[in-house]
């Protein structure tokens, strides 16, 4: 059986697509969702310095999906 490049670049299109719909999904569930993002990065700053940790693990987790996609288009690129 032979490898097609085309195959690995649609299985990261596929994955970057679900990842947008979902992390959307999430943030416009809720119409006030945006609002309540903006109350409480401006509470964290002065009363909830922990409030970031779920914004730093989300970032981190999406640079280490984003990364692993990289590389494997990079891979089949190669």
């Amino acid at each position: 059986m032979t490898f097609h490049q085309g195959s690995a670049v649609g299985v990261v299109s596929v994955l970057t697509a679900a990842t947008v719909i979902v992390v959307g999904y999430r943030h416009g569930h809720n119409p006030s969702a945006w609002r309540a993002t903006r109350r409480q990065r401006r509470a964290a700053r002065h009363t909830q310095p922990h409030a970031w940790v779920p914004t730093a693990q989300f970032m981190t987790v999406l640079l280490v999906i984003l990364a692993v996609m990289f590389a494997a288009a990079y891979d089949a690129g190669n």
